[in-house]
């Protein structure tokens, strides 16, 4: 039996405007698919989705948009299914309970199966009386959902230093303490990506200013662990050093801290080949003495 015709674009803009004046307001997407008895393939293939036809026909899509249900809503859906069903029902006897369709569940557990197998577990720690409960455990054996974790905070020691509560515990928190303090030890970047390395830019030393190539680390040693080239790289950010043989120049942050906690204008402690060039001299001012070739594109600074 050949499949019925499905309406046009023209016709079914039509329809769901007849629909929307006769109820008087917007039709959900199962009621509008109801009304005309059109198979969910009507609105995917004219349209893709059913608010592409509602943006159609010219009414608000930000008003009454899609949100995401809470689990427990689908999950006490899905059992007034089975329960109306007296036992797992199909797919089909499924997307006429409610108003909301079969694919939302589908899609938050990534399967019929594994939307099943969801409700079994809710139904083991609610309501393990459930009289089709037995049936589903048999419907889904095998089948184990991940366990979500919930997120513990990750929080350093205590700092307080300037924007920075906590002492970092990861390679963003060191870039974001860096850019904290660049100026005062002398460094300006120029350019800040997600290759390696990862921070390209200049530093004040005791002739001038000099290129250099930043590599962002929680740890130093990490810069080995990731398999980066010492060759590419003219120094190492941290927040702790703990790999002295490293043979490229390292600037812990975490000295860095503790000298400008004390004395705001204290030098910068790093180790290397150009550690010479911080211990010549006190710190120097980068607002001061950025060449204009650095300042250009940005805010002329004071």
């Amino acid at each position: 039996m050949p499949w019925p015709k499905l309406p046009d674009r023209d016709t079914m803009i039509a329809n769901l405007k007849r629909q929307a004046a006769r109820m008087g307001r917007r039709p959900t997407r199962l009621e509008f698919l109801r009304g005309h008895r059109l198979p969910a393939r009507a609105i995917d293939r004219t349209f893709g989705t059913y608010y592409k036809l509602v943006q159609a026909c010219g009414y608000d899509v930000g008003q009454g948009a899609p949100r995401r249900l809470p689990d427990e809503v689908l999950i006490k859906r899905l059992r007034d299914a089975v329960a109306d069903a007296k036992g797992i029902p199909q797919r089909e006897k499924i997307a006429k309970v409610g108003r909301y369709d079969l694919r939302t569940a589908i899609r938050r557990w990534g399967g019929w199966d594994k939307a099943l197998a969801a409700l079994r577990d809710w139904l083991g720690r609610h309501e393990p009386g459930f009289l089709h409960l037995q049936a589903l455990r048999q419907h889904c054996q095998g089948i184990r959902l991940p366990q979500p974790q919930p997120l513990a905070p990750r929080c350093g020691e205590l700092l307080r230093f300037r924007a920075l509560d906590h002492e970092p515990t990861s390679e963003s928190a060191v870039i974001f303490l860096f850019a904290l303090v660049a100026e005062e030890l002398g460094y300006v970047l120029e350019t800040l990506g997600a290759g390696f390395p990862d921070a390209v830019g200049r530093r004040r030393v005791a002739d001038g200013w000099r290129d250099v190539r930043i590599e962002f680390e929680y740890l130093s040693r990490n810069f080995r662990t990731h398999g980066h080239d010492p060759c590419g790289c003219d120094l190492i950010v941290c927040w702790q050093d703990n790999w002295p043989e490293c043979p490229v120049e390292v600037l812990e942050l975490k000295g860095v801290i503790a000298r400008l906690g004390k004395s705001p204008g204290g030098e910068a402690p790093t180790r290397g080949t150009d550690a010479a060039a911080h211990r010549d001299g006190p710190l120097i001012k980068a607002r001061r003495h950025i060449p204009e070739k650095v300042t250009a594109g940005r805010r002329r600074l004071a």
